[in-house]
């Protein structure tokens, strides 16, 4: 008897599948695989096990096989698989005005047990999570101007970066915790800068004259997606560059005032971005909405459909979700979604402005007491119409972007 397996769908069981025949032992089979079997002759009954929960077999199972001498009988399966669905887990940081100025918080990701890691009565936002959840990377005025800090998960720690008198904002950390991206106006534009996780070794990769903005680093630190108005009949485009700042393509492709906000998928097989190219025409504002393309940009598709603002979109750490800043409720607020643009979730729920989410794997670390507070500092308002330079508002951290 000669039993063979094919595993198609999604999410494949690839560990693989037994088979028992007429009740005898268990024999494994590959998820696509050929097995010869000697049960003797007459009728058996053929049963496959091991089955995971997101697949099914066509057809019945167990099958009927009659043996005789002198014969190859043949049974064959065919196994569909599913979309895994993880659950919603890990934690989402994220900028907030609910203390009454722009904090760091974290929260678990379905949206409990948000907590202040910043403390300070300066503006605090756009964290970035360390890959091993271990640290946040957020930029603060606390020392007059738009630097880049570090902090540990619990708030403590908390040291300074950057020393300059332009702004640096934007920190991306690379896929292995050795480097940090950002963006800084210290050659009198916006440039795309890394340097190392301690805040030395500062280079500028994109050394464009006119605006480069919001680095997002490739899971497998060869590549770097960025925002930039470098194509002289366009605005705003998503590029893809190499990791030393060489090989800049334009991959959104698109005549939309803006294309940004690029955020890599965990497999780096996608990128999520913003792009104004469905605001209707003759609409008084400009539509921000989430799409996703391959990380090559082909395959682009709209996610959120709505006429306020959706933009900073971030995958969970398996990929399934997508966490994103929305207006939709009539003030800004965290949701999430599935990646395909369904089940979205409104996880913050607060009267406050709730913006720039980061999400990371990992169980919540509770933060400590919070330190003394230093004298306020006066907020820097920047001009600029791009949707990341808007910190109006009285200074607020998360405005029109």
């Amino acid at each position: 008897m000669q039993v063979s397996i094919t595993t198609g769908g999604s999410d494949l069981d690839t560990d693989g599948y037994t088979i028992s025949v007429s009740g005898g032992a268990a024999q494994p089979i590959g998820a696509n695989a050929t097995v010869t079997l000697a049960p003797g002759n007459g009728n058996h009954s053929v049963l496959l096990n091991g089955i995971a929960a997101n697949c099914a077999v066509t057809g019945s199972n167990p099958r009927s096989a009659a043996v005789t001498g002198g014969s190859q009988t043949s049974v064959a399966f065919v196994v569909t698989c599913g979309a895994v669905v993880q659950s919603l887990t890990g934690r989402i940081a994220f900028e907030t005005k609910r203390t009454g100025n722009y904090e760091i918080f974290v929260m678990n990701a379905d949206g409990t047990n948000p907590v202040n890691l910043s403390n300070n009565p300066a503006l605090d936002f756009e964290p970035d999570w360390s890959p091993d959840g271990k640290k946040i990377a957020f930029v603060s005025r606390r020392d007059g101007n738009d630097e880049i800090y570090v902090m540990n998960a619990d708030g403590s720690g908390q040291t300074r970066l950057t020393f300059n008198g332009a702004e640096d904002t934007g920190p991306d950390w690379s896929p292995d915790g050795t480097k940090i991206l950002f963006e800084s106006e210290r050659d009198g534009n916006p440039e795309v800068y890394v340097m190392n996780a301690n805040g030395g070794g500062q280079a500028n990769l994109s050394k464009y004259p006119g605006y480069d903005d919001h680095p997002a680093w490739s899971p497998n630190g060869q590549k770097i997606a960025f925002a930039s108005d470098r194509i002289p009949s366009k605005s705003l485009e998503v590029f893809v560059m190499n990791a030393d700042g060489t090989g800049v393509t334009d991959i959104s492709n698109n005549n939309a005032w803006f294309d940004g906000r690029p955020a890599w998928s965990p497999d780096g097989s996608k990128i999520a971005f913003v792009s104004t190219r469905d605001t209707p025409a003759g609409a008084a504002d400009d539509n921000y909405e989430i799409y996703v393309m391959n990380a090559n940009g082909s395959n682009q598709m709209r996610l959120t459909n709505h006429a306020e603002l959706d933009s900073y979109p971030v995958f969970s750490p398996h990929g399934q979700y997508i966490a994103f800043r929305s207006d939709r409720t009539g003030n800004i607020e965290i949701f999430t979604m599935k990646a395909d643009g369904t089940s979205l979730v409104n996880r913050t729920n607060n009267a406050a402005t709730d913006c720039h989410p980061t999400w990371t794997a990992g169980a919540f670390v509770s933060a400590p007491a919070a330190p003394a507070p230093p004298p306020a500092l006066a907020a820097v308002v920047t001009t600029r119409r791009t949707e990341t330079a808007l910190r109006s508002f009285g200074g607020a951290a998360c405005t029109d972007r």
